[in-house]
């Protein structure tokens, strides 16, 4: 489908964003306990959910521990969906998730995640629950890739680190965690929600293919690795871009009427305490 420049530039604002943002500066990751039973995270914004305030000074190496960096320490959340799921499931989260990451193309990567974790000695035996999220940033970029060439990457870069956390946690449960629906089902998004269940309905057909794409990078990377896939969207359905004020789960653009949240066009509050819910109880 042929795209005009409106809708191209729509397009790019929301890949933008989905990539760049996130709220609330996290603590340092826990001192290791030897064999400590705990929970794992991996995956980028959507899970790091760092307050745009804590994302800015991690790049402008104003926070204490000085410039944020995949490869040292990330702004995450101290409520994020994976946080919250692990202390549901009472275990202590390590969070490595990192805004930008990326596996397929140029950027921080998943691997450099995993190195950090093996390096603190966060993945052990006693290792309960290891979370993935990630796969939109490579279904942006997937550099010139076909849908099939990306997803079969996808696959062939992130085997690798599963394996990886599978010898070093063998008893833990390893689930990649899908996105909660993004766009209308319709190929539509919703950037502003200006008054009350007052919103726009924004053509985005392209958004929505690469929301399909990192589903079914997801789905495949489980496939071939034997893991989990925990799929969120029959349970977000109704939960969009799009959605009404009280059931939104993912944020516009401008959006006063959604709940609160800490990143625009990405999973709220109610999104992530949902999520968070699912995992738990899975």
């Amino acid at each position: 489908m042929q795209f005009s420049a409106s809708r191209r530039k729509v397009a790019g604002v929301v890949a933008t964003l989905l990539t760049a943002l996130t709220v609330v500066v996290a603590p340092f990751a826990p001192q290791a306990n030897a064999q400590q039973a705990n929970a794992v995270l991996f995956g980028d914004s959507v899970l790091a959910d760092p307050t745009v305030p804590g994302w800015a000074a991690g790049k402008m190496g104003l926070d204490p521990r000085g410039s944020s960096n995949v490869a040292t320490w990330c702004p995450t959340s101290p409520t994020s969906f994976g946080k919250q799921a692990a202390a549901k499931l009472g275990l202590p989260a390590w969070d490595y998730s990192c805004t930008g990451t990326i596996s397929i193309s140029q950027g921080p990567k998943v691997g450099t995640q995993v190195d950090r974790a093996l390096n603190d000695g966060a993945l052990t035996p006693s290792t309960r629950r290891v979370i993935l999220t990630t796969g939109f940033n490579d279904a942006y970029n997937t550099g010139n890739r076909t849908p099939d060439q990306a997803r079969a990457a996808y696959v062939s870069a992130l085997t690798p680190q599963i394996d990886r956390i599978r010898q070093a946690a063998p008893n833990a449960r390893i689930q990649i965690v899908g996105y909660p629906q993004i766009t209308d089902g319709f190929g539509n998004v919703c950037l502003f929600h200006v008054g009350p269940n007052m919103f726009d309905r924004t053509p985005a057909p392209q958004v929505a293919g690469w929301e399909n794409l990192a589903q079914w990078m997801q789905v495949d990377l489980a496939n071939a690795t034997g893991v989990e896939f925990l799929d969120m969207k029959p349970s977000t359905r109704w939960n969009s871009m799009c959605a009404q004020d009280d059931k939104r789960m993912w944020a516009g653009l401008v959006d006063f009427y959604g709940g609160p949240g800490n990143l625009p066009i990405h999973v709220n509050q109610r999104g992530h305490a949902h999520v968070s819910e699912v995992i738990a109880r899975s």
